[in-house]
């Protein structure tokens, strides 16, 4: 099974670091309650509840370079989830290049909401950025046809 301790270092330092820098607060990982009356564990959450957050680090491609439809479809859910938020602010923060522009596509062409906003973290630290890459490419091949033994 896949190592993610990598991405919850990634949600960590941007949760820590550049959330605050870009929103002028703190943030949290928190549950907040959902207008369908359940709840959901968000990525970040304000101090001041609301602004809600959620973190992907998924590329847009597959190892073998298609579309990552699962991936879109994980953003999916957590935009319904975000849409679902009492809160003033829903955020999706993507720290690839190549998933924030299909989803701005997306949102253009009327398949993910308007209301939410899309922010690219661009400074993630070389060293992150580097260890984040390479679990992807560890991950892939997990999951990855193979030989038969």
């Amino acid at each position: 099974m896949a190592d993610t301790r990598v991405q919850r270092e990634v949600e960590s330092w941007i949760r820590q670091n550049w959330l605050p820098r870009e929103y002028g607060q703190v943030f949290h990982s928190r549950e907040l309650r959902l207008t369908g009356g359940g709840v959901f564990d968000f990525d970040a959450v304000s101090e001041d509840g609301k602004i809600a957050v959620t973190i992907s680090t998924s590329g847009a491609q597959t190892a073998s370079g298609k579309r990552g439809s699962g991936k879109l479809q994980k953003i999916r859910a957590d935009a319904l989830f975000l849409m679902m938020a009492e809160v003033a602010r829903r955020v999706l923060l993507f720290t690839e290049a190549d998933m924030y522009e299909l989803c701005k596509k997306e949102r253009q062409n009327g398949r993910l909401p308007a209301s939410i906003e899309f922010a690219l973290v661009a400074d993630l630290p070389a060293e992150l950025r580097e260890r984040l890459s390479e679990a992807r490419k560890v991950a892939s091949r997990e999951v990855s046809p193979g030989d038969a033994v």
